[in-house]
Order: structure tokens, then sequence, then C-alpha cells
């Protein structure tokens, strides 16, 4: 995907003085600044024909708006030409700031608010509103960058670079609509399933469907999907609205809405993905989020039960829900069962579970086939808003060594637990493969995520540099670490999407975890093939190694032509609607 330049309000008005969002947007009735919000977020984030900055103009200025947008629009080529940029290396539309404006509003201004201003004004100023949340997510950001950098001393290398560009906004920009919704339904129904099968989970869900009026998660998954279905079939890009026939299920909506009492702005939009539409009259709904909409069936999922675990009388509350989710739910029983869905009956397999069992610190999966074992290790994991949107790199990556390294405690995580299991397997003290041929073993570790964002490019590169600096220190203890492959980093989402072709075999996970480690992580432009044939070619191909395996995977799958709804998608949600 190429990155675009966002158009901010220096380029467009280069001799005026930024006003405060408050002064811009006062005279502005909240329903309009809301629909205008809404009306921004529904526009295609990959390939949107508003990225054509002529036409979101064409699009957002009346014709007795033309004079002031070709003032703006002419200040813009001047500024791009001063830049030695092209204007199609620009879009006006982000959608950062798309969710910052419908936050402020929501938050900010009231429903007794009047329109005083006229249409021309009210274009004029909601256009300047965006423009100065450009400039602050743009410029103002990159300013902030600066100093930090500056401040740290700190020489980025390739990968830290576009860590720092891209991780604030990485999961909310690059996705595809068909794979978010597939795997939030059926991680959805997969936690459904496991909670009911846990008997201390049974007062939470029996006080769930009472509050949602459902009688089991079948009918629950049902109706949401009915919000969904608007948002999976929307053919243009504004504002979705649902509209209610039938007042019987107006009720279940209003549980998923954002209501005027509550405040849009919290970590990481969490309220806004929780509850991504809004109530504009009786019967009637707009979608803030298409995205959310979708992301709010599994990911919304753990904050809606929570919002009802907490109610309940102190002997019905399940104790330590966070913990049931992350990893009893995530670390085993998710993982354990995806993965023996790939492999099937075949190999030398351990689950979680019965690794757990056998010795502590097991890793979360294990599996060989022959001389070949893969250690799988799966952490449910966010990181902060404060450290995903900061503009200091140091603070990001802190807290990405405290998540996948080593925490504050000293305690091990991800790297340094595949670190040790491989020195157990190097050792012969591996209880759950007595033969592990030690001469000949090959050893693959993988990190399993699961949460887009740590697709974003460098991500990869960065924590397989801490692994392989943790395998020389076992080089050095004596042991030979030239059969052990690099760390690769695989969201279960694209492992989700990706079952049947690797059921299949006719793509072999080992096989294409190896093109990966050659291909990308091991990537050296002096060998590449062709070489590049300019400055810019190296420095494009350089990026591209950078590719998340997710992006690698999704793309062969693609191109081989295998299934890509996945039939089980098809056969579950068919459950749903019982004739």
């Amino acid at each position: 995907m190429k990155i675009k330049l966002g158009v901010t309000f220096e380029a467009c008005f280069p001799e005026e003085e930024r006003k405060s969002l408050d002064e811009y947007l006062s005279g502005i009735s909240r329903e309009t600044l809301l629909k205008t919000g809404s009306h921004f977020l529904g526009f295609d984030t990959e390939k949107s024909k508003y990225s054509n900055v002529v036409a979101f103009m064409n699009m957002f200025f009346s014709q007795r708006n033309q004079d002031f947008a070709q003032d703006a629009y002419q200040n813009l080529v001047n500024y791009v030409a001063q830049a030695e940029y092209d204007i199609g290396d620009y879009e006006i539309p982000y959608v950062g700031s798309s969710l910052l404006f419908f936050e402020y509003v929501f938050d900010n201004v009231s429903e007794d608010i009047e329109t005083e201003k006229t249409n021309e004004e009210m274009e004029r100023d909601m256009f300047k509103a965006y423009l100065h949340l450009n400039q602050v997510a743009f410029t103002d950001r990159g300013i902030a960058q600066s100093e930090a950098d500056e401040k740290s001393g700190i020489k980025f290398t390739p990968a830290q670079a576009l860590l720092m560009l891209q991780f604030h906004n990485f999961d909310f920009i690059n996705y595809r609509t068909d794979k978010v919704f597939t795997c939030q339904f059926l991680r959805a129904l997969s936690y459904f399933e496991f909670l009911s099968g846990i008997e201390r989970c049974k007062p939470l869900l029996i006080a769930f469907y009472e509050h949602y009026g459902v009688e089991n998660y079948n009918e629950y998954l049902r109706r949401l999907l009915g919000i969904t279905y608007s948002v999976l079939m929307k053919d243009k890009e504004a504002h979705t609205e649902i509209h209610l026939e039938d007042p019987a299920h107006e009720d279940f909506i209003d549980k998923h809405i954002l209501s005027s009492e509550e405040i849009a702005e919290e970590l990481d939009f969490v309220t806004l993905r929780s509850k991504p539409l809004y109530k504009v009259e009786d019967l009637k709904y707009r979608i803030i989020s298409p995205l959310f909409v979708i992301e709010m069936i599994y990911n919304g999922l753990y904050f809606r039960l929570k919002l009802i675990n907490d109610e309940l009388p102190d002997e019905q509350r399940v104790k330590g829900l966070y913990g049931l989710k992350t990893y009893e739910y995530s670390e085993q029983y998710a993982l354990d069962t995806l993965l023996s869905e790939i492999f099937g009956n075949r190999y030398v397999q351990k689950s979680g579970k019965e690794l757990d069992e056998l010795m502590d610190g097991a890793p979360d999966y294990y599996i060989r086939n022959g001389k070949r074992a893969m250690l799988f290790e799966s952490k449910d994991i966010l990181i902060s808003k404060e450290s995903k949107t900061s503009p200091d790199y140091t603070v990001l990556e802190e807290e990405f060594r405290l998540k996948l390294f080593e925490n504050e405690k000293g305690k091990p995580k991800a790297v340094r637990q595949l670190t040790a299991n491989i020195e157990t397997l190097l050792k012969g003290e591996a209880t759950y493969d007595p033969k592990f041929p030690l001469k000949k073993g090959i050893i693959r570790p993988v990190l399993v995520v699961h949460y887009r964002m740590f697709n974003t490019a460098g991500t990869n590169s960065i924590v397989n540099s801490w692994f392989k600096d943790e395998l020389t220190k076992l080089e050095e203890s004596g042991l030979d670490i030239s059969r052990v492959q690099d760390l690769v980093i695989i969201d279960i989402d694209t492992l989700m999407f990706n079952k049947e072709a690797l059921q299949s075999k006719k793509i072999k996970l080992w096989d294409v975890l190896m093109e990966y480690q050659e291909d990308y992580l091991r990537f050296e432009l002096s060998k590449a093939k062709p070489k590049p044939q300019s400055e810019e070619e190296g420095i494009a191909m350089l990026k591209s190694s950078y590719k998340p395996f997710s992006f690698f995977l999704d793309n062969k799958v693609e191109t081989a032509k295998l299934t890509r709804t996945p039939k089980e998608l098809l056969d579950r949600a068919a459950l749903l609607f019982p004739e």
C-alpha cells in the first residue's frame, strides 16, 4: 500500500493563522457535525475515489464556494511544488483525523446548539477544522517526533523508522473487510463456546443474554450480524444508516450505541470501538466507523461482558475475567484449536494445555515433522494509547520490550521464553519430545499475536533482532544454533483466514515461513535479484522487505487462487439461521 501525505492547514492557507476547533465548529448544529464526521469515516481507507484532492473538493464544496476551493487548491499546488512532490502524493481524508473530528464533536458540542452559519460558511469552517486536525496529525506530530529524536540521540534503523511512522494508525488504515469480518465472527463464536464450557461463567452468560434480550449466543450473534450487514453491503463511500421497521429490535441496538451520556475519548478510541454507531432518532441509527462496527463482534465483546460482570453479585462474578480471556482462551483454547485443525493428526504435536502439565515454562504449542520443529508462543496483548500515539520512539519501543521481551520485574516474555525453550530443546532436556534429533533438528520459533497492530512494517525485524541477540548468548554458552531459524510474527487472524489453504497442504506453513525468512527477514540489497536500477528502486525494495508475514501469506494464497471465503464461516453462520 502506498503511503500518501496528508493535506494540512498551512498548505492550503499559508497566510492564515489557525484557530481552535471550537472556533471553527461554533454555530453549527451537533447533528450536522456528526453527520459530516460519519461521512468522512465512511470513506474507503485503501481505494477511495476521494483520495484524489480534486475529487474530494468537488464533493465537499458547493458551487458558491468554488472560488474559495480554487484558491485553497492553488495554494496546495504551490506548496507541493516547493516540497518537490506530486499532487497525487497528497490526500485530504485521513482516518485518524476523521475519528478525532467525530470524537471532538460528540464530546464537546451540545445538542442545544443551533446552526447560525450559512451553508457556505459551514463548508469553509468544517474544511478548515479538518485540515487543522491533519496539521496536528502530520506536521505537529513530525515536529514533536524530531524534537524527541534529537533529545534521545537515536539513529534509526529502517525498521525502526517504519514502525515509528506507521504504528500509531496502522490498525485502522491497513485492513481488508472480508478478512476482518470472517475472523471477528469466528473468534466471537469460539469465545462464546469456550465460556459456555466453564461452569463459573454460566451466571455471567445468563445475565448477558438477559441484558440483550436473547436466548443464547447464537441469537445474539444473529442479531448483531443485522447491524454489520449494512456495512458489508454498502456500495458507496458515505455515512451508512440503519432504518428499523420493527421497533422490537430497537432495544437490542440501543445497547450497542454510543449515547450522549458517554465520553468517546478513551484509550485508543475504545468506546467508539465497542459502540461504533449512534442514534439519530427513533428507529434510525448512523454508523460511526464501518471498521469498528465489524470489530465490535469480537474485539468489543470482552468489554461488554466486563460491564455486566462488574454488576453481578460478588458470589456470581467471574474472578480474573481478563486473564481468562487472554490466557486460558487466547493462548490455550483458541490457539490449540486452530493449530490442531491446521495440522490434523499429522506429526508430533503437543497442545499448550498438554505442555503445561509436563513442564513449567513450556511453549504454547509444539509441532515436529521429522527433524523440523516449530515452537509457538502466543501473546494476547495490546500497546497502550500513550505509547501507541507517542511521538517519542523510545517510549514505544520500551513498551514493546516490556510486552515482548522482559517485563519490569525481569520476567521473561515472548522472545526470552522462546529462547529458553530453544535452549531446552538443544540440550535434549525437552521432556515433551525426548526424540528430538539433537544433531539434525531444525527449530522454527513463531510468535502468535492477537491484534493487527503488530503487523506494522518493521515490527518483525525489530523483535527478531532481539531474538538473535539472545541466540548469540546461547552460542557463547557452547550450543550449536546454526539450525535455529529466525523468529516470525503471525497474527492469529491470518492463520484463521488462510486455514483451509494450510489444511489442504497446497501451501505448507513450514515452507512459507522459510520463504518469508529468506525473501524478507534476511533480505540484503547487495544480493537483490534483479538488482535495483536506481536509488529510488533500491529504497523501494528495502521498504518492501519489511512487509509483515500476514501480507505475504494473504497475497500468496490469493495468487494461488485458493479459498478466500472459508467454508467454516458459511457452515457456522448457517447454524445461526435455523429454518
